[in-house]
Protein backbone atom coordinates (compact mmCIF):
# COMPACT_ATOMS: atom_id res chain seq x y z
CA UNK A 1 0.00 0.00 0.00
CA UNK A 2 1.05 3.20 -0.64
CA UNK A 3 0.94 5.87 1.95
CA UNK A 4 1.15 9.57 1.96
CA UNK A 5 2.02 11.32 5.59
CA UNK A 6 0.46 14.28 4.94
CA UNK A 7 2.13 16.97 7.68
CA UNK A 8 0.19 20.17 7.34
CA UNK A 9 0.17 23.27 9.50
CA UNK A 10 -3.81 24.10 10.25
CA UNK A 11 -5.14 27.11 11.51
CA UNK A 12 -7.35 27.09 14.67
CA UNK A 13 -10.89 27.59 13.59
CA UNK A 14 -10.20 28.60 9.90
CA UNK A 15 -11.99 25.27 8.91
CA UNK A 16 -12.32 27.02 5.40
CA UNK A 17 -8.93 27.17 4.64
CA UNK A 18 -7.87 24.06 6.78
CA UNK A 19 -9.93 22.08 4.33
CA UNK A 20 -8.87 23.50 1.18
CA UNK A 21 -4.72 22.99 2.46
CA UNK A 22 -6.19 19.15 2.91
CA UNK A 23 -7.86 18.97 -0.69
CA UNK A 24 -4.46 20.33 -2.10
CA UNK A 25 -2.01 18.29 -0.29
CA UNK A 26 -4.03 14.99 -0.67
CA UNK A 27 -4.07 16.01 -4.64
CA UNK A 28 -0.38 16.24 -4.60
CA UNK A 29 -0.47 12.69 -2.81
CA UNK A 30 -2.60 11.48 -5.67
CA UNK A 31 -0.42 12.65 -8.39
CA UNK A 32 2.26 10.18 -6.47
CA UNK A 33 -0.06 7.26 -6.77
CA UNK A 34 -0.99 7.19 -3.12
CA UNK A 35 -3.54 5.03 -2.19
CA UNK A 36 -4.20 6.58 1.16
CA UNK A 37 -3.12 10.40 2.51
CA UNK A 38 -2.85 10.71 5.91
CA UNK A 39 -3.66 14.08 7.60
CA UNK A 40 -3.32 15.17 11.89
CA UNK A 41 -5.75 15.11 14.36
CA UNK A 42 -8.31 17.41 14.12
CA UNK A 43 -7.43 18.52 10.47
CA UNK A 44 -10.15 20.51 9.83
CA UNK A 45 -10.70 22.44 12.95
CA UNK A 46 -7.04 23.18 14.10
CA UNK A 47 -5.45 21.81 17.40
CA UNK A 48 -6.47 22.97 20.41
CA UNK A 49 -10.01 24.36 19.75
CA UNK A 50 -10.75 24.49 22.92
CA UNK A 51 -13.90 26.29 23.61
CA UNK A 52 -14.66 26.77 19.96
CA UNK A 53 -15.80 22.82 20.64
CA UNK A 54 -18.75 24.47 22.79
CA UNK A 55 -20.40 26.61 19.39
CA UNK A 56 -22.83 24.60 17.11
CA UNK A 57 -22.01 26.65 14.21
CA UNK A 58 -18.32 25.67 14.64
CA UNK A 59 -19.22 21.90 14.66
CA UNK A 60 -21.57 22.51 12.06
CA UNK A 61 -18.99 23.83 9.24
CA UNK A 62 -16.24 21.26 10.24
CA UNK A 63 -18.85 18.46 9.24
CA UNK A 64 -19.89 20.18 6.21
CA UNK A 65 -16.33 20.26 5.27
CA UNK A 66 -15.36 17.01 5.96
CA UNK A 67 -18.49 15.96 3.72
CA UNK A 68 -16.94 18.62 0.70
CA UNK A 69 -14.00 16.28 0.93
CA UNK A 70 -16.06 13.28 0.06
CA UNK A 71 -17.58 14.78 -2.30
CA UNK A 72 -14.56 15.42 -4.43
CA UNK A 73 -14.28 11.81 -5.35
CA UNK A 74 -10.38 11.63 -4.92
CA UNK A 75 -8.52 8.42 -6.13
CA UNK A 76 -6.66 8.50 -3.06
CA UNK A 77 -8.93 7.95 -0.12
CA UNK A 78 -8.13 10.54 3.21
CA UNK A 79 -7.88 9.73 6.98
CA UNK A 80 -9.34 13.06 8.36
CA UNK A 81 -8.52 14.54 12.04
CA UNK A 82 -12.20 15.99 12.70
CA UNK A 83 -15.17 16.28 15.12
CA UNK A 84 -18.61 14.40 15.36
CA UNK A 85 -21.56 14.67 17.52
CA UNK A 86 -21.60 11.70 19.52
CA UNK A 87 -25.05 10.00 18.91
CA UNK A 88 -25.37 8.20 21.79
CA UNK A 89 -27.43 10.66 23.32
CA UNK A 90 -25.19 10.40 26.75
CA UNK A 91 -21.95 11.19 28.07
CA UNK A 92 -20.04 14.24 26.26
CA UNK A 93 -21.52 15.46 23.14
CA UNK A 94 -19.33 15.43 21.14
CA UNK A 95 -16.06 12.70 19.83
CA UNK A 96 -12.49 13.74 18.79
CA UNK A 97 -12.64 11.44 15.05
CA UNK A 98 -10.73 10.18 12.42
CA UNK A 99 -12.94 9.88 9.30
CA UNK A 100 -11.71 7.20 6.04
CA UNK A 101 -12.92 8.94 2.72
CA UNK A 102 -12.96 6.41 0.30
CA UNK A 103 -14.74 6.46 -3.56
CA UNK A 104 -16.81 9.69 -2.50
CA UNK A 105 -18.09 8.50 0.69
CA UNK A 106 -17.01 8.25 4.58
CA UNK A 107 -16.67 4.71 4.91
CA UNK A 108 -15.39 4.39 8.41
CA UNK A 109 -15.39 6.65 11.39
CA UNK A 110 -13.03 5.95 14.56
CA UNK A 111 -13.44 8.28 17.54
CA UNK A 112 -10.24 8.64 19.88
CA UNK A 113 -10.60 6.46 23.19
CA UNK A 114 -8.19 7.77 25.52
CA UNK A 115 -8.77 11.29 26.24
CA UNK A 116 -5.76 13.38 27.74
CA UNK A 117 -6.53 15.56 30.73
CA UNK A 118 -2.65 16.47 31.90
CA UNK A 119 -0.35 19.45 31.58
CA UNK A 120 -1.96 21.13 29.01
CA UNK A 121 -4.47 18.95 28.03
CA UNK A 122 -8.30 19.15 28.75
CA UNK A 123 -9.76 16.58 26.12
CA UNK A 124 -12.23 14.87 28.74
CA UNK A 125 -13.92 18.81 29.46
CA UNK A 126 -14.98 18.29 25.77
CA UNK A 127 -15.13 14.55 24.40
CA UNK A 128 -16.53 11.55 24.56
CA UNK A 129 -14.07 8.38 24.73
CA UNK A 130 -14.47 5.77 22.09
CA UNK A 131 -16.30 2.40 23.38
CA UNK A 132 -14.27 0.30 21.06
CA UNK A 133 -11.63 0.49 18.08
CA UNK A 134 -11.50 -2.43 15.87
CA UNK A 135 -9.83 -2.86 11.99
CA UNK A 136 -11.38 -1.60 9.03
CA UNK A 137 -10.70 -3.38 5.77
CA UNK A 138 -8.71 -0.64 3.41
CA UNK A 139 -7.79 -2.06 0.23
CA UNK A 140 -7.97 -5.26 1.41
CA UNK A 141 -5.86 -4.84 4.33
CA UNK A 142 -7.05 -4.70 7.89
CA UNK A 143 -6.20 -1.24 8.83
CA UNK A 144 -6.30 0.41 12.65
CA UNK A 145 -7.28 4.10 12.86
CA UNK A 146 -6.17 5.75 15.68
CA UNK A 147 -6.05 9.18 17.39
CA UNK A 148 -2.81 10.44 19.43
CA UNK A 149 -3.03 9.27 22.70
CA UNK A 150 -4.53 6.27 21.48
CA UNK A 151 -1.17 4.92 20.77
CA UNK A 152 1.01 5.47 23.68
CA UNK A 153 -1.27 3.56 26.57
CA UNK A 154 1.47 2.15 28.57
CA UNK A 155 4.55 3.90 27.62
CA UNK A 156 7.01 6.55 28.84
CA UNK A 157 5.82 9.12 27.19
CA UNK A 158 2.88 9.39 29.35
CA UNK A 159 3.04 10.88 32.99
CA UNK A 160 2.63 7.37 34.32
CA UNK A 161 2.02 3.95 32.64
CA UNK A 162 -0.98 3.13 34.58
CA UNK A 163 -2.76 6.21 33.22
CA UNK A 164 -5.42 4.50 31.00
CA UNK A 165 -7.80 0.54 31.67
CA UNK A 166 -7.41 0.23 28.42
CA UNK A 167 -4.94 0.08 25.31
CA UNK A 168 -6.73 0.74 21.87
CA UNK A 169 -3.56 -0.53 19.68
CA UNK A 170 -2.93 -3.82 21.31
CA UNK A 171 -6.84 -4.61 20.61
CA UNK A 172 -6.10 -3.44 17.36
CA UNK A 173 -3.34 -5.92 17.31
CA UNK A 174 -5.61 -8.54 18.86
CA UNK A 175 -7.83 -8.12 15.68
CA UNK A 176 -5.07 -8.73 13.07
CA UNK A 177 -4.44 -5.21 12.14
CA UNK A 178 -1.12 -5.25 10.25
CA UNK A 179 -0.80 -1.67 9.97
CA UNK A 180 -1.46 1.05 12.31
CA UNK A 181 -2.27 4.64 11.47
CA UNK A 182 -1.96 7.22 13.98
CA UNK A 183 -2.74 10.51 13.29
CA UNK A 184 -1.42 13.32 15.94
CA UNK A 185 -1.56 16.46 17.43
CA UNK A 186 1.41 16.31 19.55
CA UNK A 187 3.29 19.18 20.78
CA UNK A 188 6.47 19.79 20.84
CA UNK A 189 9.13 20.29 24.00
CA UNK A 190 13.12 19.41 23.97
CA UNK A 191 13.77 15.60 23.34
CA UNK A 192 10.09 14.57 22.42
CA UNK A 193 10.85 13.52 18.92
CA UNK A 194 13.47 10.75 19.76
CA UNK A 195 11.25 9.49 22.49
CA UNK A 196 8.68 9.33 20.27
CA UNK A 197 11.04 7.43 17.71
CA UNK A 198 12.34 5.26 20.65
CA UNK A 199 8.80 3.94 21.88
CA UNK A 200 6.84 3.47 18.78
CA UNK A 201 10.07 1.81 17.06
CA UNK A 202 9.69 -1.14 20.31
CA UNK A 203 5.96 -1.12 19.74
CA UNK A 204 6.35 -2.04 15.70
CA UNK A 205 8.43 -4.91 16.72
CA UNK A 206 6.27 -6.31 19.49
CA UNK A 207 3.46 -6.06 17.10
CA UNK A 208 4.92 -6.96 13.90
CA UNK A 209 3.08 -4.47 12.24
CA UNK A 210 3.43 -0.64 9.96
CA UNK A 211 3.24 2.19 12.45
CA UNK A 212 2.23 5.19 10.28
CA UNK A 213 2.24 8.44 12.31
CA UNK A 214 1.79 11.53 11.19
CA UNK A 215 1.75 14.88 13.78
CA UNK A 216 0.82 18.53 13.16
CA UNK A 217 3.19 21.02 12.13
CA UNK A 218 2.70 24.55 13.22
CA UNK A 219 2.25 26.59 16.19
CA UNK A 220 -0.64 27.70 17.66
CA UNK A 221 -0.67 29.98 20.80
CA UNK A 222 1.78 28.75 23.23
CA UNK A 223 2.07 25.45 21.39
CA UNK A 224 4.55 24.96 18.74
CA UNK A 225 4.14 21.46 16.95
CA UNK A 226 6.94 20.11 15.25
CA UNK A 227 5.93 17.63 12.99
CA UNK A 228 8.52 14.94 12.30
CA UNK A 229 5.87 12.60 11.16
CA UNK A 230 7.23 8.89 10.51
CA UNK A 231 6.40 5.54 9.70
CA UNK A 232 8.18 2.36 10.83
CA UNK A 233 8.37 -0.98 9.65
CA UNK A 234 7.33 -4.21 11.47
CA UNK A 235 10.91 -4.50 12.55
CA UNK A 236 11.19 -1.15 14.13
CA UNK A 237 12.70 0.71 11.46
CA UNK A 238 12.15 3.85 10.10
CA UNK A 239 10.73 3.77 6.44
CA UNK A 240 9.25 7.45 6.04
CA UNK A 241 10.44 10.48 7.68
CA UNK A 242 8.83 14.17 7.30
CA UNK A 243 10.53 17.16 8.11
CA UNK A 244 11.01 18.74 11.52
CA UNK A 245 9.08 22.13 12.26
CA UNK A 246 7.46 22.52 8.54
CA UNK A 247 5.18 21.36 6.03
CA UNK A 248 5.43 18.01 4.56
CA UNK A 249 4.63 15.42 2.16
CA UNK A 250 6.33 11.86 1.92
CA UNK A 251 4.80 8.66 0.63
CA UNK A 252 5.75 5.61 2.28
CA UNK A 253 5.00 1.57 0.08
CA UNK A 254 4.85 -0.53 2.83
CA UNK A 255 5.31 -3.19 0.01
CA UNK A 256 8.95 -1.49 -1.01
CA UNK A 257 9.98 0.36 2.15
CA UNK A 258 14.00 -0.34 2.78
CA UNK A 259 15.22 1.01 6.37
CA UNK A 260 15.88 4.90 6.22
CA UNK A 261 19.75 6.17 7.05
CA UNK A 262 20.05 7.12 10.80
CA UNK A 263 19.04 10.71 11.89
CA UNK A 264 22.11 12.87 12.83
CA UNK A 265 23.63 13.66 16.13
CA UNK A 266 20.69 15.30 18.16
CA UNK A 267 21.17 19.18 18.28
CA UNK A 268 18.86 20.13 21.25
CA UNK A 269 19.53 23.20 21.18
CA UNK A 270 18.98 24.25 17.06
CA UNK A 271 15.58 21.87 18.04
CA UNK A 272 14.95 24.60 20.81
CA UNK A 273 15.88 27.63 17.93
CA UNK A 274 13.58 25.59 15.51
CA UNK A 275 10.61 25.56 17.91
CA UNK A 276 10.69 29.08 19.20
CA UNK A 277 11.58 30.39 15.51
CA UNK A 278 8.57 28.83 14.49
CA UNK A 279 6.15 30.13 17.57
CA UNK A 280 6.80 33.70 16.77
CA UNK A 281 6.41 32.94 13.29
CA UNK A 282 2.94 31.34 13.60
CA UNK A 283 1.88 33.17 16.37
CA UNK A 284 2.45 36.77 14.35
CA UNK A 285 1.52 35.76 10.95
CA UNK A 286 -2.10 33.64 11.96
CA UNK A 287 -2.87 37.04 14.04
CA UNK A 288 -2.75 38.92 10.80
CA UNK A 289 0.66 40.38 11.88
CA UNK A 290 3.89 41.32 10.18
CA UNK A 291 6.19 43.28 12.38
CA UNK A 292 7.84 43.53 15.75
CA UNK A 293 8.98 45.52 18.79
CA UNK A 294 11.14 45.42 21.11
CA UNK A 295 13.37 46.56 23.84
CA UNK A 296 17.20 46.14 23.48
CA UNK A 297 19.16 46.77 26.26
CA UNK A 298 22.45 45.46 25.60
CA UNK A 299 21.37 42.10 27.43
CA UNK A 300 21.33 38.68 26.78
CA UNK A 301 17.93 37.90 26.69
CA UNK A 302 17.25 40.39 24.64
CA UNK A 303 19.83 40.20 22.00
CA UNK A 304 18.79 36.31 21.98
CA UNK A 305 14.72 37.19 21.38
CA UNK A 306 16.11 39.85 18.36
CA UNK A 307 17.86 37.61 16.29
CA UNK A 308 14.59 34.92 16.96
CA UNK A 309 12.42 37.37 15.39
CA UNK A 310 15.16 38.32 12.96
CA UNK A 311 14.85 34.45 12.13
CA UNK A 312 11.17 34.26 12.58
CA UNK A 313 9.73 37.71 10.96
CA UNK A 314 12.66 38.79 8.76
CA UNK A 315 15.08 41.30 10.30
CA UNK A 316 13.42 43.96 8.06
CA UNK A 317 10.25 43.73 9.62
CA UNK A 318 11.80 43.74 13.51
CA UNK A 319 12.54 47.01 15.34
CA UNK A 320 14.32 47.30 18.65
CA UNK A 321 13.97 50.38 20.63
CA UNK A 322 17.20 51.43 22.63
CA UNK A 323 15.85 53.43 26.47
CA UNK A 324 18.25 54.45 28.10
CA UNK A 325 18.48 56.30 31.38
CA UNK A 326 21.28 57.80 33.69
CA UNK A 327 21.65 54.58 34.75
CA UNK A 328 22.35 52.93 31.24
CA UNK A 329 26.17 52.11 30.39
CA UNK A 330 27.70 53.40 27.60
CA UNK A 331 28.52 49.86 26.97
CA UNK A 332 24.92 48.36 26.62
CA UNK A 333 23.96 51.08 24.42
CA UNK A 334 26.90 50.34 22.27
CA UNK A 335 26.53 46.25 23.02
CA UNK A 336 22.97 46.83 21.86
CA UNK A 337 23.54 49.03 18.41
CA UNK A 338 26.03 46.01 17.83
CA UNK A 339 23.66 43.53 18.09
CA UNK A 340 21.11 45.10 16.01
CA UNK A 341 23.62 45.63 13.26
CA UNK A 342 24.71 42.02 13.53
CA UNK A 343 20.97 41.55 13.34
CA UNK A 344 20.60 43.75 10.56
CA UNK A 345 17.54 45.15 12.63
CA UNK A 346 15.95 48.39 12.97
CA UNK A 347 16.67 50.88 15.49
CA UNK A 348 14.65 53.61 17.34
CA UNK A 349 16.64 55.74 20.94
CA UNK A 350 13.70 56.65 23.25
CA UNK A 351 15.48 58.22 26.35
CA UNK A 352 13.28 57.51 29.38
CA UNK A 353 15.07 60.34 31.97
CA UNK A 354 12.52 62.91 31.38
CA UNK A 355 9.84 60.74 31.75
CA UNK A 356 11.20 59.25 34.72
CA UNK A 357 12.15 62.38 36.36
CA UNK A 358 8.25 63.45 35.85
CA UNK A 359 6.73 60.32 37.83
CA UNK A 360 8.96 60.90 40.28
CA UNK A 361 7.88 64.68 40.76
CA UNK A 362 4.27 63.56 40.92
CA UNK A 363 4.61 60.60 43.18
CA UNK A 364 7.17 62.23 45.69
CA UNK A 365 9.08 58.83 45.07
CA UNK A 366 12.28 60.39 45.76
CA UNK A 367 15.43 62.23 43.88
CA UNK A 368 17.05 60.72 40.90
CA UNK A 369 20.33 61.67 41.99
CA UNK A 370 19.59 59.50 45.43
CA UNK A 371 18.97 56.19 46.52
CA UNK A 372 17.15 54.51 43.70
CA UNK A 373 14.45 52.23 45.70
CA UNK A 374 12.53 49.65 44.36
CA UNK A 375 9.95 51.57 43.51
CA UNK A 376 12.20 53.73 41.43
CA UNK A 377 13.58 50.90 39.80
CA UNK A 378 10.43 49.70 38.62
CA UNK A 379 8.96 53.32 37.36
CA UNK A 380 11.73 52.84 35.03
CA UNK A 381 10.56 49.41 33.51
CA UNK A 382 7.25 50.80 33.48
CA UNK A 383 8.18 53.68 31.26
CA UNK A 384 9.82 51.54 29.20
CA UNK A 385 7.38 48.71 28.64
CA UNK A 386 4.41 52.26 27.48
CA UNK A 387 6.97 53.47 25.24
CA UNK A 388 7.09 49.43 23.28
CA UNK A 389 3.53 49.63 23.54
CA UNK A 390 2.63 52.83 22.53
CA UNK A 391 4.94 51.66 19.43
CA UNK A 392 3.04 48.95 18.58
CA UNK A 393 -0.57 50.63 19.08
CA UNK A 394 1.02 53.28 16.36
CA UNK A 395 2.33 51.26 13.82
CA UNK A 396 0.27 48.09 13.92
CA UNK A 397 3.22 45.97 15.34
CA UNK A 398 3.30 43.56 18.22
CA UNK A 399 5.68 43.84 21.28
CA UNK A 400 7.95 40.67 22.40
CA UNK A 401 8.74 40.31 26.10
CA UNK A 402 12.44 39.53 26.98
CA UNK A 403 11.83 37.13 30.04
CA UNK A 404 13.45 34.07 31.09
CA UNK A 405 11.96 31.10 32.55
CA UNK A 406 14.39 31.98 35.68
CA UNK A 407 13.53 35.80 36.32
CA UNK A 408 9.56 34.77 35.94
CA UNK A 409 9.65 31.91 38.16
CA UNK A 410 11.29 34.13 40.94
CA UNK A 411 9.47 37.37 40.30
CA UNK A 412 12.68 38.86 39.22
CA UNK A 413 10.49 40.82 36.73
CA UNK A 414 8.06 44.10 36.64
CA UNK A 415 4.42 43.50 36.08
CA UNK A 416 3.42 45.91 33.05
CA UNK A 417 7.21 46.77 32.40
CA UNK A 418 9.53 44.29 31.12
CA UNK A 419 6.72 42.39 31.42
CA UNK A 420 4.48 43.96 28.53
CA UNK A 421 4.30 42.50 25.19
CA UNK A 422 1.87 40.17 23.23
CA UNK A 423 4.32 37.00 23.41
CA UNK A 424 7.71 35.93 25.43
CA UNK A 425 9.57 34.01 23.25
CA UNK A 426 12.08 32.47 25.86
CA UNK A 427 9.77 32.93 29.20
CA UNK A 428 10.38 28.84 29.06
CA UNK A 429 14.19 29.29 29.13
CA UNK A 430 16.10 29.12 31.88
CA UNK A 431 18.93 31.85 31.56
CA UNK A 432 21.64 29.09 31.34
CA UNK A 433 19.45 28.29 28.28
CA UNK A 434 19.41 31.27 26.67
CA UNK A 435 23.32 31.56 27.10
CA UNK A 436 23.48 27.88 24.95
CA UNK A 437 20.80 29.69 22.45
CA UNK A 438 23.03 32.78 22.06
CA UNK A 439 26.38 30.28 21.50
CA UNK A 440 24.29 28.54 18.83
CA UNK A 441 23.50 31.20 16.79
CA UNK A 442 27.16 32.25 17.04
CA UNK A 443 28.22 28.68 15.19
CA UNK A 444 28.86 30.85 12.25
CA UNK A 445 30.21 33.76 13.29
CA UNK A 446 29.46 36.59 15.32
CA UNK A 447 25.99 37.22 15.67
CA UNK A 448 25.33 38.12 19.25
CA UNK A 449 28.28 39.83 20.50
CA UNK A 450 30.60 38.08 22.52
CA UNK A 451 30.98 41.10 25.02
CA UNK A 452 27.00 40.25 25.52
CA UNK A 453 27.35 36.71 26.26
CA UNK A 454 30.74 37.43 28.63
CA UNK A 455 28.89 40.41 30.64
CA UNK A 456 27.63 39.90 34.29
CA UNK A 457 23.34 40.39 33.67
CA UNK A 458 22.04 43.64 34.68
CA UNK A 459 19.22 45.39 34.94
CA UNK A 460 21.03 48.50 35.28
CA UNK A 461 17.81 49.99 36.92
CA UNK A 462 20.33 51.44 39.55
CA UNK A 463 24.06 52.23 39.85
CA UNK A 464 26.13 49.22 39.95
CA UNK A 465 23.50 46.98 39.72
CA UNK A 466 23.91 43.21 39.01
CA UNK A 467 21.37 39.95 39.08
CA UNK A 468 23.65 38.16 40.99
CA UNK A 469 23.11 41.17 44.09
CA UNK A 470 19.23 39.65 44.37
CA UNK A 471 19.55 36.06 42.95
CA UNK A 472 21.98 33.28 43.54
CA UNK A 473 24.07 31.93 40.38
CA UNK A 474 21.98 31.02 37.88
CA UNK A 475 23.56 27.75 37.91
CA UNK A 476 21.84 27.19 40.98
CA UNK A 477 18.99 28.85 40.71
CA UNK A 478 17.82 27.41 37.51
CA UNK A 479 18.95 23.54 38.78
CA UNK A 480 16.88 24.21 41.68
CA UNK A 481 13.59 25.41 39.81
CA UNK A 482 14.18 23.01 37.25
CA UNK A 483 13.65 19.97 39.65
CA UNK A 484 10.70 21.84 41.44
CA UNK A 485 8.77 22.33 38.30
CA UNK A 486 10.10 19.86 35.74
CA UNK A 487 10.62 17.13 37.94
CA UNK A 488 7.86 17.76 40.72
CA UNK A 489 10.69 17.61 43.34
CA UNK A 490 10.10 18.30 46.92
CA UNK A 491 11.63 20.47 48.83
CA UNK A 492 13.60 18.04 51.08
CA UNK A 493 14.20 15.91 47.62
CA UNK A 494 16.01 18.97 46.00
CA UNK A 495 18.18 19.76 49.17
CA UNK A 496 19.35 15.76 49.63
CA UNK A 497 20.46 16.60 46.23
CA UNK A 498 23.21 18.75 47.52
CA UNK A 499 21.41 22.09 47.73
CA UNK A 500 22.10 24.40 50.81
CA UNK A 501 18.46 24.21 52.57
CA UNK A 502 18.91 28.30 52.98
CA UNK A 503 19.29 28.28 49.13
CA UNK A 504 16.15 26.11 48.35
CA UNK A 505 13.42 27.16 50.47
CA UNK A 506 13.64 31.08 49.73
CA UNK A 507 13.65 30.31 45.94
CA UNK A 508 10.86 27.91 45.90
CA UNK A 509 8.99 30.20 48.55
CA UNK A 510 9.56 33.19 45.86
CA UNK A 511 8.21 30.82 43.11
CA UNK A 512 4.84 30.15 44.61
CA UNK A 513 4.48 33.62 46.02
CA UNK A 514 4.96 34.98 42.24
CA UNK A 515 2.07 33.22 41.03
CA UNK A 516 0.01 36.39 40.82
CA UNK A 517 3.05 38.15 38.24
CA UNK A 518 2.67 35.17 35.80
CA UNK A 519 -1.15 34.82 35.36
CA UNK A 520 -0.53 38.81 34.09
CA UNK A 521 2.30 38.23 32.03
CA UNK A 522 2.54 37.17 28.03
CA UNK A 523 1.76 34.06 26.47
CA UNK A 524 5.53 31.73 26.36
CA UNK A 525 6.17 29.03 23.96
CA UNK A 526 6.38 25.87 25.79
CA UNK A 527 9.44 23.63 24.82
CA UNK A 528 9.86 21.88 28.26
CA UNK A 529 7.59 19.28 29.57
CA UNK A 530 6.47 21.77 32.61
CA UNK A 531 6.11 25.27 31.69
CA UNK A 532 4.28 28.19 33.08
CA UNK A 533 1.04 28.80 31.50
CA UNK A 534 -2.60 27.27 31.02
CA UNK A 535 -0.28 23.86 31.64
CA UNK A 536 0.52 24.70 35.40
CA UNK A 537 -2.57 24.97 37.07
CA UNK A 538 -1.95 26.73 40.54
CA UNK A 539 -3.40 28.54 42.37
CA UNK A 540 -3.02 32.17 43.40
CA UNK A 541 -3.98 32.87 47.20
CA UNK A 542 -2.48 29.72 48.73
CA UNK A 543 -0.41 29.10 52.11
CA UNK A 544 3.13 28.50 51.50
CA UNK A 545 3.45 26.23 54.54
CA UNK A 546 3.98 23.04 52.31
CA UNK A 547 7.27 24.61 51.04
CA UNK A 548 9.34 22.84 54.48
Amino acid sequence: MKIALAQINPKVGDIAANALKIEAFARRAMALGADLAVFPELALTGYPPLDLLEKKDFIDENLRALKRLAALRLKTALAVGYVDRNPAGKGKPLHNCIALIDGGRIVARQAKSLLPTYDIFDEARYFEPAARNKPVKFRKTPTGLTVCEDIWAGTTLLPSRLLYRNDPVRALARAKASIIINISASPFYRGKGAKRRAILSGLARKLKAHIVYVNQAGANDELVFDGNSFALGPDGKETARAAAFAEDLVLLDTAAAAALAPQAAHDETGEIRAALTLGIRDYFHKMGFQKAVLGLSGGIDSAVVAALAADALGPENVTGVLMPSDYTSRQSTDDALRTAANLGIKTRVLPIKNIYAAFLKELGAGDPAGDVSLTMQNLQSRARGSLRMALANANNWLALATGNKSEIAVGYCTLYGDTAGAIAPISDLFKTEVYKLAAHFNRAGEVIPRAVIVRPPTAELKPGQKDQDDLPPYAELDEVIRLYLEENRSPSEIIRRGFPRDLVLPLLRKVEANEYKRKQLAIGLKVTEKSFGYGRKMPIVKSLGFIK
